[in-house]
């Protein structure tokens, strides 16, 4: 009796551990409204979000759920994207969208662009300044795309009400510095991977 109470406390310890993993972009793209035509207008090393004179920038990026492991509680994810440039005064609000259509980061540009719902939509008004880190809470979405509440098709970067030049430009997913790339940090306890482990664990050492 005294050995399972053991057990039971230690399963349930650490399943209860928090994980954090990073997240590389499964994909991301940028699209211009003053270059219709255009894939990546700004080149493929950087994204764009906002107003610049007369012309908004896009950014669409996606993630991979994947490397979450099956049963885990998702208990917060951070989109971090780095700020290469801002240009102009803050003005408007920033504007996160969910994507509810697939697209192609190598095909896509403003006038084929997917879909994307107000669901969900995340606005801030905080916008960054060049070479800091923007950082926006997404946990809602992520833990929807990992239920499969939705379909995963990632986030639609735009701004809204800007009434002059505001515009962020970032690094891309293939920015030459690896370490200022985009990334979405997920917490997450329990999971099958960590439960998976730590029976193993515990048994192995009863076995001995």
């Amino acid at each position: 009796m005294k050995i399972r109470i053991t057990l039971l406390v230690l399963c349930l310890a650490l399943s209860a551990l928090a994980t954090e993993v990073s997240l590389e972009p499964l994909k991301d793209a940028c699209v211009c409204d003053c270059a219709p035509g255009a894939n990546n207008p700004i080149g493929p090393e950087y994204l764009g979000q906002g107003r610049y004179s007369n012309c908004y920038t896009r950014t669409f990026i996606q993630w991979d759920m994947n490397e979450i492991p099956d049963g885990a509680t998702i208990d917060s994810a951070i989109f971090r994207i780095y700020v290469g440039q801002f240009y102009g005064s803050p003005s408007g609000e920033m504007a996160y969208y969910r994507v509810i259509e697939d697209w192609n980061e190598n095909t896509i540009t403003y006038l084929n662009m997917p879909d994307y719902t107000d669901t969900g939509a995340v606005f801030l008004s905080n916008w960054p300044g060049s070479g800091t880190w923007h950082t926006i809470d997404v946990t809602d979405s992520v833990v929807a795309w990992y239920d499969s509440t939705i379909d995963n098709y990632g986030l639609y970067c735009h701004s809204r009400n800007s009434t002059s030049t505001s515009d962020c430009m970032y690094a891309s997913s293939r920015y030459p510095t690896h370490s200022l790339r985009p990334e979405l940090v997920v917490n997450y306890s329990g999971g099958s991977e960590v439960q998976e482990e730590t029976w193993g664990s515990i048994k192995e050492g009863f076995d001995e």
